[in-house]
């Protein structure tokens, strides 16, 4: 566990820097460009690449050194930023160009994840795995939840450029974290280098492919953030027109708390079942997500959205305890490439539909002379933002519904991981 912490101070310092970043770059398209879609080319810009090569990032994980591939892909992930800064300071900023450097940035990220991931069984036992999945989300969460209040004062006093060279330092400070590791606990890979490439590259399919109940925990989870993309991209465009930058930042900061009090109940809950927290999460996230866009209030935001982080906590750590207690450590890597690209599809799909949607087909629907405005708009209000708050709210039911999918199947995706703990692969959830 002690070199596995190393990595996680490491990876929680860069989520930091990579939430400065994408705040501050999401509220620079919306000021600039005023729609949700310009605000969904900058996530889409920045998921892509992770979603598509992270099936080959996997591969790498398993094939060579796990601290080398995280070295490179933070070390090198600084080069794209710095493409972003150059592009930013021009007196006409190139869109273009800022979008290259999110592309070639978000390129090299993507070989961390994988290697991230599976170090988990390089370092830490079974009997770790729900602590370790806990501190991975504490890691990830720290951009929504230290980052947008960072971000929300620092902007306007610092501005733009100063926030990306803050992320590009933070690439530094893991890339150093992943180097003591590297020298004090020596080389880690999954041991498959005898395999071929293309064969290792359809081994991580296979490995997902071939357990039913990863194949359905994989299913919903894709279903899953497919809905919490249209969040992510329109949270933002339903508040700015109503609250300040500063605002924003803060009830993003409160809400994401909910991830720490989602972590706290995964800490204690050792004993839980991994269904069963999946479900609970993804119930709870459905429910806040339909009542937070109802009202465009800082303190109604915050409150819902710290409800929606602490269900994602549970949602995320019963599914990473299914899937690592259902595949060897041999195949941790190149399999969680594969569930890595398949799921966050979701968000791809969500980012590419969410803008278009809620600027050409929700928001004059909400219109203060718009055909729902005397009817739905008597509960959600009518203007700006409004039309794009009853798309939340619509797929925030469809959560629901992905979470009844979950209690439907449970029996299926206990018995995948019994199955797998029974022939001595892997500990006890």
């Amino acid at each position: 566990m002690k070199y596995f912490s190393i990595l996680f101070a490491g990876a929680f310092v860069n989520s930091v820097g990579t939430g400065l970043s994408a705040f501050a770059l999401a509220i620079y398209m919306f000021q600039t460009y005023g729609t949700a879609s310009s605000v969904m080319l900058v996530e889409l810009c920045s998921f892509a690449p992770i979603v598509l090569f992270a099936p080959i990032a996997g591969v790498l994980a398993d094939r060579f050194d796990r601290r080398i591939m995280m070295i490179l892909g933070d070390g090198g992930s600084v080069g794209g930023l710095l493409i972003v800064i150059a592009a930013v300071s021009s007196d006409h900023p190139d869109i273009k160009l800022i979008c290259l450097g999110i592309v070639a940035s978000s390129c090299f990220a993507a070989l961390t994840e994988p290697a991230l991931r599976a170090s988990v069984s390089d370092f830490v036992g079974p009997d770790g795995y729900v602590r370790a999945s806990g501190m991975l989300q504490l890691a990830a969460s720290s951009k929504y939840l230290i980052s947008p209040l960072l971000a929300g004062f620092l902007l306007p006093a610092v501005g733009l450029r100063a926030l990306l060279l803050v992320d590009a330092s933070t690439c530094l400070v893991t890339v150093g974290c992943s180097l003591v590791v590297r020298k004090a606990a020596g080389s880690t890979s999954g041991g498959a280098e005898e395999e071929g490439f293309m064969s290792q590259l359809l081994a991580g399919w296979r490995a997902v492919a071939s357990r039913r109940n990863v194949r359905i925990v994989l299913g919903l989870m894709t279903m899953a953030v497919f809905v919490i993309g249209f969040l992510q991209t329109l949270l933002k465009p339903i508040l700015l027109p109503y609250v300040g930058t500063t605002t924003e930042g803060t009830v993003e900061t409160i809400a994401s708390v909910g991830m720490f009090a989602g972590a706290a109940v995964v800490g204690m809950a050792k004993n839980a079942r991994p269904a069963a927290l999946l479900a609970a999460g993804m119930l709870g996230a459905g429910a806040a997500m339909t009542l937070l866009p109802i009202r465009p209030v800082a303190w109604w935001a915050a409150a819902a959205g710290f409800v929606l982080f602490a269900s994602l906590a549970l949602c995320n750590a019963g599914a990473e305890v299914i899937i690592r207690s259902s595949i060897p450590n041999e195949q941790q890597a190149r399999a969680w490439g594969t569930i890595g690209m398949v799921s966050q599809l979701g968000y791809v799909a969500a980012f590419v539909l969410a803008g278009p949607l809620a600027d050409k087909v929700f928001e004059p629907l909400l219109r203060t002379d718009g055909p729902l405005a005397g009817s739905v708009g008597m509960v959600f209000g009518t203007g700006q933002g409004r039309g794009t708050a009853l798309l939340v709210t619509a797929m925030g039911i469809a959560l629901v519904g992905v979470a009844a999918a979950v209690h439907a199947k449970r029996a299926d995706i206990v018995r995948g991981t019994e199955d797998f703990s029974a022939h001595g692969k892997a500990g006890d959830c």
